[in-house]
């Protein structure tokens, strides 16, 4: 039986991909605000070096239903969450993202955690007909990722339903911010090749999308748990961005300025599973959660410019 009553002190959230980008800000944003947080991820630290509380797979975890014994919700963000490894290993991809998922939402209702959210993704979208996308657009994946996720929202919408955990599904976009995260997503690669004076690679070009500041992001996945847990109400899926799409030219441009770097910029082949566009309505988050994203492209790269020069500043003093 859960010890924490609706509006008291200290809720208690597991946050599965707790290792990882999304998951290690979400840590510090909870808990500066007082609540207590416990993680599970298959590393056994966090991108600020944390020690992970339980180490192990979503899908194999044995001693899920004892971890989530005094867990009031759920942050669920384990995943394999980049669109070219689930397009690399789709089987794997289904395993953690589809089954993993399943399996949390089954041991949450036995156990009766009270809510429960869901990171999602833009993916869902697939290549919009139109521009700025509503949550209302139509759910069109063109990559396995995509589907996943479809296939994931969907699952928590039933399940949690059905058990009478209230739920929110959140769809990111394009989040940046932590030099420790992925070197190879399109922020963190761009600032590295462009302190390391490397030219900085486009896939097929003409590409534009929300990037959302992962200060922002911990801010609204908090917004949305607040309210979970406070009302016991569901939501329905809300964007999670500033609904200001930057073109991709633009964003490298930004960056070489920044860092004041004189790399070249070179263009690859495009990739078939790749969304060309997307931003979207930030409408619903603003009104439903009270929530605004307050840091624009500019503000965000110089922030995550200055921490990558911190670390490489450290990384070459330790050698």
């Amino acid at each position: 039986m859960h010890m924490n009553l609706v509006g008291t002190s200290e809720p208690h959230v597991l946050i599965t991909g707790g290792a990882g980008l999304i998951g290690t800000a979400s840590k510090t944003f909870f808990e500066q605000r007082g609540w207590t947080v416990s993680t599970l991820d298959l590393k056994e630290r966090d991108l600020d070096g944390r020690t992970i509380d339980h180490v192990g797979d979503i899908v194999e975890f044995k001693p899920m239903h004892d971890i989530l014994a005094d867990v009031d919700g759920i942050l669920h963000l384990a995943a394999v969450s980049r669109v070219i490894d689930a397009e690399l290993n789709k089987e794997e991809c289904t395993r953690v993202n589809v089954n993993g998922t399943m399996r949390l939402l089954e041991a949450a209702s036995a156990v009766k955690c009270r809510w429960f959210i869901f990171g999602s993704s833009r993916e869902v979208y697939g290549e919009p007909t139109s521009l700025p996308v509503s949550e209302e657009n139509g759910v069109a994946p063109i990559n396995h990722y995509g589907h996943a996720k479809v296939l994931g929202e969907k699952m928590v919408k039933k399940h949690c339903e059905t058990n009478g955990m209230a739920h929110s599904n959140l769809r990111f976009s394009n989040v940046y911010g932590h030099p420790g995260d992925h070197q190879t997503r399109l922020v963190n690669a761009f600032i590295i090749q462009a302190l390391k004076a490397k030219p900085l690679e486009i896939h097929g070009g003409g590409q534009s999308f929300d990037f959302t500041h992962i200060d922002d992001t911990a801010g609204a996945i908090f917004a949305a748990a607040e309210m979970l847990h406070d009302l016991n109400k569901s939501l329905p899926p809300i964007h999670v961005l500033p609904g200001d799409a930057v073109a991709i030219e633009d964003l490298a441009a930004m960056v070489l300025s920044i860092t004041d770097s004189n790399s070249q910029i070179v263009y690859t082949p495009g990739r078939n599973y790749d969304v060309e566009r997307f931003h979207g309505d930030p409408s619903r988050m603003n009104e439903i959660l009270g929530y605004k994203c307050s840091i624009d492209i500019i503000t965000g790269l110089e922030k995550c410019s200055a921490l990558h020069h911190k670390k490489i500043l450290f990384s070459e003093e330790a050698e």
